[in-house]
């Protein structure tokens, strides 16, 4: 889930925001640390060098042994170390041991000899020849330490807070656009699934997730018209053609039964007369299509048991299909019921347009299973076959009106059964799934229980 989120750009952009704050404020807070450390560190030196001076200009050496001995006794090592190594005699120092620095240097605590005294954690010193020895003088850079201390407190205190609320508001300003994207890609799923009326919520608000919204909505009405115009066109096509048709059918059955034809005229009238049973089923199948589409079936829904439908079907398929080499095994998984809410006469021909399928596309002497199983929240219809199967590329294809594959044309059918089915299984807001059987191809629809 965290590394789902990190993918969402809005986040990944806040959080690049707030390291490039970060980074910038920290250089500008270290920039105005180093410039103030500088100037500590050049008004220590010159205090030192001034002491330096005060030293140098005692010419007699005893005079200046007497006012470092001084110096040293009333200077407090925590500010000030001092230590004079003379060429003879012993040291004098407010310190076991310094160690000399010929340039100006920063020297730790820890390198200080200093016993139990209490000094500071480090010291600006620098080590010269006065007189007839060496003078050391340390002074301490509690000062900067203190400083650097406080600017880093000034930085927590200050930019904490601002970070934090940069964070809550990143946040809540990412999380409100992978929301917006989140509609946008549940509304394409949904169109890409064939839900035409699927929208992209959108609100008053202007900018350009709202503009994707209104763009992927206008798209969608377009794409929703088109559907619906190409669906009329093919309906009024159909009921317009659908009479004179049935007219030709009955002239060709007049024309055999009252005038004498030869064998061969017979066999011709015969396939006419096929031909047009065949376009008629057609039409026949688009009225019907377009009837369930259109959701005008909807009010005759009822408690409708599956198994009852299953058990009808497979018993009226069977004896066609033992005559053919075919075997259909019914199989129950669970203890049921088995009911759903729907239409009894479109569900009997959604199980038959599956056997039937599977029969025109199963190489004879091969089984069909037709299984029905309950779930704790579902009643699934799967009919599954040993056959070719449907390439992966043709698993959408095949849910298309009147599309057949390359493979099928020579076969009976119209191209309109698994859509048939489609619709039946949208009118019923069942899940539709094609899926591989290995070999062959298994149909699981997936109904929710009746209520």
């Amino acid at each position: 889930m965290i590394l789902r989120n990190i993918r969402s750009t809005p986040l990944r952009l806040t959080i690049m925001l707030m390291a490039i704050f970060i980074m910038s404020s920290a250089a500008s807070f270290t920039a105005a640390y180093l410039v103030i450390k500088s100037s500590f560190d050049t008004a220590l030196a010159d205090e030192i060098d001034l002491k330096f001076a005060t030293y140098q200009a005692i010419e007699n050496q005893g005079d200046l042994l007497e006012r470092l001995l001084l110096d040293s006794r009333s200077a407090n090592p925590e500010l000030l170390i001092l230590q004079y190594r003379p060429d003879e005699g012993a040291p004098i120092a407010n310190v076991m041991r310094i160690p000399p620095r010929n340039a100006f240097g920063v020297i730790p605590e820890s390198a200080i000899d200093h016993a139990d005294q209490s000094i500071a954690d480090s010291y600006l010193a620098r080590s010269a020849r006065v007189g007839q020895g060496q003078l050391t003088i340390a002074q301490t850079r509690e000062q900067i330490v203190n400083m650097g201390e406080i600017m880093l407190s000034v930085v927590m205190i200050g930019l904490l807070p601002a970070l934090l609320a940069a964070a809550v508001f990143g946040v809540f300003v990412a999380g409100r656009a992978k929301a917006k994207i989140g509609d946008v890609q549940r509304t394409l799923a949904a169109l890409t699934g064939g839900d035409m009326s699927a929208r992209v919520p959108t609100g008053k608000e202007s900018n350009d997730l709202s503009d994707i919204g209104h763009a992927v909505n206008k798209m969608a009405a377009s794409q929703d018209a088109l559907m619906v115009s190409m669906r009329q066109i093919s309906t009024d096509i159909a009921h317009d053609l659908k009479t004179p048709i049935q007219r030709v059918a009955v002239l060709v059955d007049q024309i055999v039964e009252r005038t004498n034809l030869s064998d061969e005229q017979a066999r011709l009238l015969h396939q006419a007369s096929a031909e047009v049973d065949r376009i008629d089923k057609t039409f026949q199948a688009l009225l019907q299509l377009a009837q369930i589409e259109g959701g005008a079936v909807r009010d005759r829904f009822a408690t409708t048991d599956l198994k009852q439908i299953t058990t009808d079907m497979v018993e009226f398929l069977d004896a066609e299909a033992e005559d053919q080499g075919y075997v259909i095994r019914q199989q129950l998984v669970g203890a049921g019921p088995f009911t759903i809410n729907g239409d009894r006469h479109l569900l009997s021909q959604a199980v038959a347009n599956l056997i039937q399928n599977a029969l025109r596309h199963t190489p004879k002497g091969f089984r069909i299973d037709v299984a029905l199983t309950t779930t704790a929240s579902h009643v699934i219809l799967s009919v599954a076959d040993n056959g070719p199967g449907i390439p992966k590329g043709e698993t959408e294809k095949v849910l298309r009106r009147l599309y057949r594959m390359e493979k099928s044309r020579t076969t009976q059918g119209n191209g309109l059964g698994l859509s048939l089915v489609a619709a039946i299984c949208a009118l019923h807001e069942a899940k539709l799934e094609l899926l591989d059987n290995a070999p062959g191809l298994r149909v699981k629809i997936t109904f929710n229980p009746a209520t």
